[in-house]
């Protein structure tokens, strides 16, 4: 960890203690509410703490849709598919160092102590950690989970810690929260769905922040962009979409009704546009959220509208209206999806190519406008 610090921040540093000798540090940080944007809410608190200017997390977040097909020959789901390029954690943060000029100091899986002592160092070093895949029902702050229900997968910003508790900003609430030590490391336990291991945390170093946010996002969704159009991976992106369309149909002679299921499933759970939910229909359960199966295309669409004029180009409206349509194809894909598990149908997957290649003109349009218009 020393060697990956600047070592000119080093120099003359002296742990703060309490007067009883106890070990603590705080920082203090602003902070903005952005419900179920976790991921990327610290990240843009950290932002503005070094800039002094906001950038709003829905251009940071929903800037990530494409697509991505994973293939496990021997899982449990042996397709699954993203209707987004990357994944929350390591490469969220990876994707953005660059355009917003920060480093990333990042561990996973390592014991709880060990990845004690490394978190409690950097914000030592006044480098404010992400703490990445926490289960709510150990943070006593989330009364309405704590105790009660397992939600895996909740990040946090860590700024301050004492001997007995450590100091959060969280997306949904307003002020530091604080979590007992003991409920932390009960919290970080497991490994959140292939994403991230256990113990997870990112420091973000912001180094040499780079001040036009405009610049910042429009670089960003350019990058991401060029990936979804040129990537190099014949699972992400275009050609990803091309690979899954000219498979999807042979998918029946390939695997029983019972992995279909499970693909399906999992297609329908992921291209929830607030979060990762299957749908009344699927799991018999209500969470009391409205939550379009729309992948997020919505969300996007609504983001660039609402900031075309600050942070934007002269087509962000024109790819907007092209995502919008994309997302109520989605809905409309993932509609038949659910009627096909509820019936346990998977007999005529040919059906959706022509909703899955309408899919890929208007997302190719809409990439195209981003590209084609970067300064």
């Amino acid at each position: 960890l020393r060697y990956i610090l600047d070592s000119r921040t080093m120099q003359g540093f002296k742990l703060k203690r309490s007067k009883g000798g106890k070990s603590m540090k705080r920082l203090e940080l602003p902070h903005q509410l952005a419900d179920y944007l976790c991921p990327v809410n610290g990240l843009c608190d950290v932002y503005e703490w070094k800039t002094g200017k906001r950038i709003p997390e829905e251009l940071i977040f929903y800037s990530k849709v494409g697509f991505q097909m994973i293939s496990q020959k021997n899982s449990a789901v042996p397709k699954m598919i993203f209707l987004g390029q990357g994944s929350i954690g390591k490469w969220e943060y990876e994707f953005w160092k660059g355009i917003m000029g920060y480093e990333v100091i990042a561990g996973e899986g390592k014991c709880f102590q060990t990845t004690w002592k490394n978190v409690r160092e950097l914000l030592d070093w006044d480098i404010p950690v992400i703490l990445f895949g926490l289960d709510m029902f150990y943070l006593p702050y989330q009364r309405k989970f704590y105790h009660k229900q397992h939600i895996l997968g909740h990040v946090v910003l860590m700024t301050g810690y004492d001997e007995e508790n450590v100091y959060v900003h969280d997306n949904s609430k307003t002020e530091v929260q604080i979590i007992p030590i003991a409920e932390l490391e009960l919290a970080w336990a497991e490994d959140y769905i292939g994403i991230s291991k256990k113990n997870a945390y990112f420091g973000i170093n912001m180094k040499f922040p780079k001040t036009d946010i405009a610049r910042i996002v429009q670089k960003g969704i350019g990058k991401n962009a060029e990936l979804y159009l040129f990537s190099p991976l014949s699972f992400i992106g275009q050609r990803g979409l091309d690979r899954f369309i000219e498979e999807f149909p042979k998918w029946a002679n390939m695997f029983t009704d019972e992995e279909l299921q499970k693909v399906y499933s999992h297609f329908i759970e992921y291209t929830g546009s607030v979060l990762p939910e299957l749908p009344y229909e699927v799991s018999g359960q209500q969470f009391g959220i409205f939550n379009p199966h729309r992948a997020s295309r919505d969300k996007f669409s609504h983001a660039l509208m609402k900031y075309a004029d600050t942070f934007g180009t002269e087509v962000w409206e024109e790819a907007a209206g092209y995502f919008q349509k994309s997302g109520n194809i989605i809905e409309e894909i993932v509609d038949g999806f659910i009627e096909d598990v509820v019936e346990c149908s998977f007999g005529q997957l040919e059906k959706y190519i022509p909703l899955f290649q309408e899919l890929r003109g208007y997302e190719e349009e809409a990439f195209r406008k981003i590209l084609y218009t970067q300064n």
